[in-house]
C-alpha cells in the first residue's frame, strides 16, 4: 500500500530563509508558473510565426530570471562562504547532476570545436538549439533542482492551461476554432498540421507527452475523491486529444507511459485497481470521440490511420469491454479480500522479459520485409515494416542519410559532432546534392530523432552525457517514487518523452519544460525528509 495518500507541503517556512535563498525560491516559483502556465497558451501572430513566438516569450522569461538567480546564488554563496566548501557541494550532487554539468561541458567543446560556430551558438533559426539555449536549458535544472519548493497550486498550474491547450486542439479537429487560428488557412492538408496554441502537430504531441503522463500519475496516485474527479476530467480530455492528434509517435509514448505505471502497479492492489482504471478512461475517451466523429462526419478533419483506427475501429470498442470486464472481476474480487496482486509480480517480470524479445522481433521482421525475404504475408501490407526512404514520413531517408554521414565523420567529429543544432550547416556540406535532391527547396534541419540528432550534433560524449541525465534520472525518480505524486510523473514523463521524441526533436517549448521536470523531481528528492502531509 501507498505510504501516503496525500499531497506533502514543506515543512520549512520561507520566511525563515536568507534574503538571497527567498529571492531564489520565489524566482523559481515565478518561473515554473510562466513556463507551466503561461508559455503553453502565449502565441503572436497565430500560426505565422509560432516557434519564434514561443521562442520569443522563453527568451524574455529566462533574460529576467538567469541574472536574477545569478546574482542572489552569488549573494547567497558569500553569505554562505564559511559554510559551504567545493567538497561538502560535490558530496550533495546526484549522479543526474554530474550527467547534467557533464552534458553541457561536451556542448562547449562541441562549440568550440565546430567548423560551424555561427549556427552552433543559437541554433538553426525556428530551432534556437544552439549552445546558449542548452547553457539555459542546464541552468534552469541546477536553479529549480536547489531552489524549488513544493505548494499544492502547482498542480493547477499543470493542469488547467494543459487541459485549455488539449481542448482546442480537440476543437480544432472539429473544424471549431475560437480564437480565429485557421484564419487565411483554407486547405485542409495544411490546417492537419497546425493546432490550439502550440502550432506545428509534431509539436504539439510533444507537450502532449509530458503533460499527459503527469496527469497519468497523479490519477493513479493520488485518493482523494476531488483530486480523482478533478484529474479525471483532465485526463478525459488529454486521451481524447491523444486520438486527434494526429501523430503516430504519441501514441508509442502513451504505451511507455502505461508500462511504467503497470510496473509500479503491482505495489497494492489499489494501485493495480488504478491502473485499469487508467485502461478504461483512454480507451473509452478513444471512443467517445470516434462517435463524434461519426455524428459530425461534416465537420471532422481528416487523420491518418492510426488515430482513425483508434477512435473508430470495432478492435478498440472490443479492447475497452476487455478492459472493463477485467475491472469489474479485479473489483469484485477485491472486495471479497480474496485478491493480493504483490503475489503476480513474478507475472510481471516475466512481461518485461518479454519487451525487448519483442522489440528485437519486429527489428527482425522489418528488416526480412524490406529486404524482400518476406514476402506475401500480412506484413508486407502493414507500411512500418517496410522501412524505405518514405517511411515514417521519410524518416526513413532522414535516419539513412544521417547515419551515412556520421559514419564517415572523423574521429574529433564522432566524439563531439558537428556543433550544437548545427546539423543543417553540416548536412550540406556533406552532401547537399542528395538532400535538394529529396527535399527540393525544404531545408533538413535535423534528424527528426532527438537522440539520433544528439549524436551528430554533439557526438558520442554528446549522446552518452544527455541520455545518462534522462535514464539516471528516471532511475532515482523510479526508486523514490513514494514520497511524491509528482515523483512518478516525473518518472513517467521522462520515458514517454524519449519515446516520442524517438521520432521527433528538440524544440522550444518541450525541451526547457522537460529540464524543469526533471529539476523539480530532484527538488523533490532532496527535501524528501523536510516533507509532511496536509
Amino acid at each position: 500500500m501507498a505510504q501516503t495518500n496525500k499531497t506533502k507541503e514543506p515543512k520549512k517556512d520561507i520566511q525563515q530563509e536568507t534574503l538571497p535563498e527567498t529571492v531564489m525560491i520565489g524566482g523559481v516559483a515565478v518561473f515554473i508558473f510562466a513556463i507551466f502556465a503561461l508559455y503553453p497558451l502565449y502565441f503572436q501572430d497565430k500560426y505565422a510565426n509560432m516557434g519564434s513566438a514561443k521562442y520569443d516569450f522563453f527568451k524574455t522569461a529566462y533574460t529576467v530570471f538567469i541574472p536574477v538567480m545569478l546574482l542572489a546564488c552569488a549573494c547567497y554563496l558569500f553569505l554562505k562562504r564559511k559554510e559551504l566548501s567545493i567538497k561538502k557541494i560535490c558530496q550533495e550532487m546526484l549522479l543526474t547532476d554530474w550527467f547534467v554539468l557533464a552534458y553541457i561541458i561536451v556542448c562547449w567543446i562541441s562549440y568550440g570545436l565546430s567548423d560551424y560556430r555561427d549556427a552552433a551558438f543559437w541554433g538553426y533559426d525556428g530551432w534556437f538549439m544552439g549552445v546558449m539555449t542548452q547553457t539555459i536549458f542546464v541552468l534552469l535544472y541546477f536553479f529549480v533542482s536547489r531552489w524549488f519548493l513544493w505548494h499544492w497550486s502547482y498542480w493547477w498550474f499543470i493542469a488547467v492551461p494543459s487541459a485549455a491547450v488539449f481542448l482546442l486542439g480537440i476543437l480544432h479537429r472539429f473544424n471549431i476554432d475560437p480564437l480565429g487560428m485557421y484564419e487565411g488557412i483554407t486547405d485542409e492538408a495544411t490546417k492537419v498540421l497546425f493546432l490550439s496554441t502550440l502550432g506545428q502537430a509534431t509539436w504539439y504531441s510533444s507537450y502532449l507527452c509530458i503533460a499527459l503522463p503527469i496527469g497519468m500519475a497523479c490519477y493513479w496516485y493520488k485518493r482523494e475523491v476531488k483530486w480523482s474527479a478533478l484529474w479525471g476530467v483532465f485526463l478525459a480530455i488529454a486521451f481524447a486529444s491523444v486520438v486527434t492528434q494526429n501523430s503516430d509517435s504519441a501514441f508509442m509514448a502513451l504505451g511507455g507511459s502505461f508500462l511504467v505505471l503497470f510496473w509500479l502497479s503491482f505495489e497494492s492492489n489499489e494501485y493495480f485497481m488504478r491502473f485499469w482504471e487508467l485502461v478504461v478512461l483512454c480507451l473509452a475517451s478513444f471512443k467517445v470521440i470516434g462517435v463524434l466523429q461519426k455524428i459530425f462526419e461534416a465537420r471532422t478533419v481528416k487523420l491518418e490511420g492510426l488515430s482513425t483506427f483508434c477512435s473508430q475501429s470495432t478492435a478498440t470498442w472490443i479492447l475497452l469491454a476487455v478492459a472493463v470486464v477485467i475491472y469489474a472481476a479485479l473489483y469484485f474480487v477485491n472486495t471479497k479480500g480474496k485478491m493480493d496482486i504483490q503475489k503476480f509480480r513474478m507475472v510481471r517480470n516475466i512481461l518485461y522479459i518479454l519487451i525487448p524479445v519483442g522489440i528485437v522481433a519486429v527489428i527482425v521482421c522489418i528488416y526480412l520485409v524490406t529486404t524482400g525475404k518476406i514476402t506475401g504475408t500480412f506484413l508486407n501490407n502493414i507500411g512500418y515494416f517496410n522501412f524505405n526512404e518514405s517511411w515514417g514520413n521519410a524518416r526513413g531517408f532522414t535516419w539513412k542519410f544521417t547515419m551515412r554521414m556520421f559514419g564517415d565523420y572523423g574521429f574529433k567529429d564522432k566524439l563531439f559532432g558537428c556543433g550544437p543544432d548545427a546539423y543543417a550547416s553540416a548536412a550540406y556540406a556533406y552532401d547537399a546534392a542528395s538532400l535538394q535532391g529529396f527535399w527540393g527547396n525544404a531545408v533538413l534541419a535535423c534528424a527528426h530523432n532527438e537522440w539520433m540528432n544528439c549524436l551528430v550534433d554533439m557526438g558520442i560524449f554528446g549522446l552518452v552525457t544527455y541520455l545518462g541525465s534522462f535514464v539516471t534520472a528516471f532511475l532515482v525518480f523510479m526508486k523514490n517514487w513514494k514520497c511524491h505524486p509528482f515523483m512518478v510523473g516525473g518518472a513517467v514523463a521522462l520515458v514517454s518523452y524519449f519515446l516520442h521524441n524517438f521520432f521527433c526533436y528538440q524544440q522550444i517549448i518541450c525541451t526547457p519544460i522537460i529540464f524543469v521536470a526533471m529539476g523539480i523531481g530532484v527538488a523533490l528528492l532532496r527535501r524528501k525528509d523536510e516533507y509532511v502531509e496536509e
